[in-house]
């Protein structure tokens, strides 16, 4: 299969925002590189209304350019992110990859996360604004949900914050592998319980004491009815995904809910609610 590269001039903050919106045109190949951002996308994927996105968007930021490359031969994706995945520091959490020597403190949680894609490796502001919310919520003894699992780095980091049990669904086989590797790198496997495939999965009876979504705007506007339902009275829900021009339009979607915003964070460009389910 050949492919088709775009190199973005872009500086470092735009580059997790550059990511969301190319993943969602079927890109799936990344580099990250100082002030550059190098895409792959398949050759058939690649149309004339994809590259027409990609101009507007470059259009709303003025120091951004990009170039169009020739076709090139696969690559070996897990081997350019192991040139630039670094472990992280994020609240109680050390994230690193099993290939790092890395210690972890007496005081912090070891996640250790091997990736195949660009999500859920820590580098993305959404993960970083999800666990560093997780000290204020308490895990002990809960049942969670994860929406939009991805490595399942949001999973594991709530067993091993106290929850007893996770579910975690994506729609992309590739998470449904890599996460259940990562759910035994972490010795939580059976305690995480992966699924392929969207809400559908969860079953009629299921419901959650906390529920987690690190998806993207559309989809979370969709779906805040079905979260709230699955969640229980008291529980709390973290939504995230989310760019700050997002707020206003999910605010409105939340009013009909029977919720309370507990907190609004923000990382770059980046938000999440965390909301609590009120009733009986």
């Amino acid at each position: 299969m050949n492919f088709i590269q775009l190199e973005f001039d872009l500086p470092d903050h735009l580059h997790e925002q550059f990511i969301a919106e190319l993943m969602d045109q079927d890109f799936y190949g990344f580099e990250q590189l100082d002030n550059k951002l190098i895409a792959y996308i398949e050759a058939p994927r690649y149309s004339d209304t994809t590259r027409e996105f990609i101009e507007q968007l470059v259009l709303m930021f003025p120091d951004v350019s990009f170039r169009e490359n020739a076709s090139i031969e696969e690559k070996n994706w897990n081997e350019v992110w192991e040139q630039t995945i670094q472990p992280q520091r994020i609240g109680p959490f050390l994230v690193k990859p099993t290939w790092s020597n890395e210690k972890a403190k007496v005081s912090e949680i070891l996640l250790e996360i091997d990736p195949k894609m660009a999500f859920g490796t820590g580098y993305h502001e959404t993960t970083r604004l999800m666990l560093k919310q997780f000290p204020m919520i308490d895990f002990g003894d809960k049942v969670v949900m994860d929406a939009g699992t991805g490595t399942g780095i949001l999973a594991i980091a709530s067993i091993k914050s106290g929850a007893s049990r996770a579910v975690g669904f994506d729609v992309d086989p590739w998470s449904d592998v890599n996460a259940r590797e990562n759910a035994i790198i972490n010795q939580v496997s059976e305690q995480l319980d992966i699924r392929l495939g969207g809400a559908e999965v969860i079953k009629e009876p299921e419901n959650f004491d906390i529920t987690l979504a690190n998806i993207n705007r559309n989809v979370i506007l969709d779906l805040i009815p079905f979260f709230v339902k699955k969640t229980k009275y008291d529980g709390i829900l973290l939504l995230t995904g989310l760019l700050d021009r997002d707020e206003i339009m999910i605010r409105e979607k939340l009013k009909d809910q029977p919720v309370d915003i507990l907190d609004l964070t923000q990382e770059g460009e980046w938000i999440l609610f965390q909301l609590r389910k009120f009733g009986e």
